[in-house]
């Protein structure tokens, strides 16, 4: 059953269109995935979903008695002086009172008021009842996972970070567990443990989750099903992104050939309409008029929409120096008290993709800093290769100045080349037009990313050092990304918690963690082969699992399974039908050819070629069915 509907929302400023007739619904349980390209609208549609936008055009529903709860990208928000732990706390307004009011109790029977023994029981019966011996200890679970420390869960929580009160937010939002859960970019301030962490309550959560994410690895592990705004317009389809991705490929080949069809039918009628007008018999006539009907009634269908534009980019080395392109021997680095770590050593060779994770706070930024000489270290050896250059991508994007352009950042950087040539290297990173004179301090953090891996991508050098490069990237740039990296010869050193973009290109990792003995672990190898190999130690505490589910589970499992089988072998019917019908057409329109002035056999062949040419629209319906489901 449907616990939330959106009909034909649109929102417009002026004649700018932002979103446009979206329409869908999520039945309860259901874990929607919302995607789409920085600017398409989705925060806009959880704005509207929320009541905090009014949408130019149409209505959301939700069942009757339904809470909504909802954390936005960037919760810089009061707490009013309140602590972290006391923040989350709130969630629980019923045990808080009863607490206090047990209390209350327990000091007045201390001082022997005995009639209020009655009223003690039973008051804390119902406090036990509702979990209220646990649910302090569930509330700093939930904060430590989320990235607080003990010390942080007493801090002000108005002078936390803007990412701390984010993970905040999202703490107390996930306790107070509402029965829908919109969630706008969950993932951003996490760390691989607390994404990982996250994913597992999501998974095993009753609530119905809408989730706006670019962290295609968390879509695939919590979505049930995926929404993608495009060109302001929306199509929903089963699955997580991967499977997403794959369905739209062959959806977007099929509507393709759909509309090519109809329109080689059009035309063949068009043809068919002159010829009969050309003999201008009385039946003719009718055969024209009769065709022209035909035309008349078919729906028409509309030519797919290009995707909106993307960005592709090459990244070239000059291929300096030998196989040894950096050595880091023995290196330990402290703050005052705090020990990031100590006595660090690995070795990157060239050509090689290493990639550090680890926790917040770990250091991983801190020994790229070292590497790249912003920072010293307190013991050990850092040593770049023989002949190296070295390009380095800094996640906080200090390295533009505010008070240049656009276009002026570039130049600075690279004051040998003209106008004409910056601005098509800035079209390759999607600043078109009066783009290139934006200030740099009005750029958005995507912007701001895509100018500087511009910067960086056109020195030529042998050796990338990129700090998280891709924050504040939608799916679109992270894949163009992803495809220049993959082509690049140089070596990669890079800072990154996006464990797909891991998975795409790591040839080896680095993960700093205290709990190991060494305080890191080496690994020469893929993402999956390290998941599958990296030593308990490091693990993250596993939530507690969904007990078992029982037999009503099994046979709707083993009948899901069945009415799958069946699906499959239909759709395989399908795509030989479909494709041996084509085969067909095409030697009809030969044979056409052949016998051009056989006009009893051209009839023949007309006839034969409008039966089949109708089923084959029929069998490309029952197709798109299948990939709508």
């Amino acid at each position: 059953m449907s616990i939330i509907s959106c009909k034909g929302i649109s929102v417009s400023y002026g004649t700018n269109e932002i979103i446009n007739d979206i329409s869908f619904s999520v039945n309860k349980g259901e874990r929607l995935g919302i995607i789409g390209v920085n600017g398409a609208g989705k925060s806009t549609l959880f704005k509207c979903i929320c009541g905090i936008i009014e949408p130019t055009s149409g209505t959301v529903s939700l069942s009757p008695g339904t809470s909504l709860g909802y954390l936005e990208q960037y919760a810089d928000k009061s707490f009013d002086g309140k602590s972290a732990m006391q923040v989350a706390l709130e969630q629980f307004p019923d045990l808080t009172k009863m607490e206090e009011e047990l209390a209350s109790l327990e000091a007045s029977l201390s001082d022997g008021d005995e009639s209020l023994i009655k009223r003690y029981t039973s008051l804390s019966e119902e406090f036990k009842a509702k979990g209220g011996y646990e649910y302090r200890a569930k509330v700093k679970s939930f904060l430590k996972k989320l990235g607080f420390t003990e010390e942080s869960l007493e801090t002000d929580a108005d002078i936390l970070s803007g990412g701390q009160k984010t993970r905040l937010s999202l703490a107390a939002l996930l306790l107070a567990s509402p029965d829908i859960i919109l969630l706008d970019e969950p993932t951003n301030h996490l760390d691989i443990n607390a994404t990982e962490w996250l994913e597992d309550y999501i998974k095993n959560s009753s609530s119905t989750f809408l989730i706006i994410s670019h962290d295609r690895f968390f879509l695939d592990r919590t979505t049930t099903d995926t929404l993608e705004i495009e060109n302001t317009f929306c199509q929903k389809y089963s699955g997580g992104y991967t499977e997403f991705k794959e369905k739209k490929k062959k959806l977007l080949e099929t509507q393709e050939k759909h509309y090519e069809l109809q329109q080689k039918e059009i035309k063949r009628l068009e043809a068919f309409i002159a010829k009969q007008r050309e003999w201008n018999r009385e039946r003719n006539i009718i055969a024209a008029e009769s065709r022209l009907k035909a035309i008349d009634r078919m729906v028409k269908i509309e030519k797919p929409k290009a995707a909106p534009k993307t960005v592709k980019f090459e990244i070239h080395s000059k291929m300096r120096g030998g196989t040894d392109v950096l050595s880091v021997r023995g290196v330990s680095k402290r703050f005052g008290k705090q020990v990031l770590f100590e006595k660090l050593s690995f070795e990157l060779k060239k050509s090689e993709r290493l990639f550090i994770i680890g926790g917040n706070g770990t250091g991983k930024s801190t020994l790229l800093k070292l590497i790249t000489e912003r920072l010293s270290a307190d013991e050990g050896v850092i040593e770049l290769g023989y002949g190296q250059t070295l390009g380095y991508y800094d996640q906080e994007q200090l390295l533009l100045d505010n008070s240049l352009t656009v276009i002026d950042e570039l130049w600075n950087a690279y004051p040998t080349l003209n106008q004409t040539e910056l601005r098509n290297a800035l079209a390759s990173y999607g600043f078109y037009g009066d783009d290139v004179f934006k200030p740099v301090s009005n750029l958005s953090g995507g912007e701001k990313a895509r100018l500087s891996i511009a910067k960086l991508v056109l020195s030529g050098v042998s050796l990338l050092v990129l700090d998280e490069p891709t924050n504040y990237l939608d799916i679109a740039y992270k894949e163009t990304l992803e495809d220049a990296l993959k082509a690049y010869e140089g070596t990669l050193l890079c800072v990154s918690h996006d464990r797909y973009f891991i998975s795409s290109l790591a040839s080896s990792l680095l993960d700093i963690e205290p709990t190991y003995s060494d305080g890191y672990y080496y690994f020469k190898g893929n993402y999956a082969d390290y998941l599958k190999k990296r030593p308990q130690s490091a693990l993250s505490d596993a939530t507690e699992k969904s007990k078992g589910k029982g037999s009503d589970d099994y046979l709707n499992a083993k009948k899901e399974k069945s009415n799958r089988r069946k699906e499959e072998k239909r759709k395989a019917f399908l795509e030989s039908e479909t494709a041996r019908i084509e085969e067909r057409i095409k030697e009809i329109e030969a044979e056409e050819e052949s016998c051009a002035t056989d006009y009893i056999k051209l009839q023949e062949l007309s006839e034969e070629k409008e039966s089949i040419e109708n089923l084959l629209l029929e069998y490309y319906d029952e197709l798109l069915a299948y990939m709508d489901d």
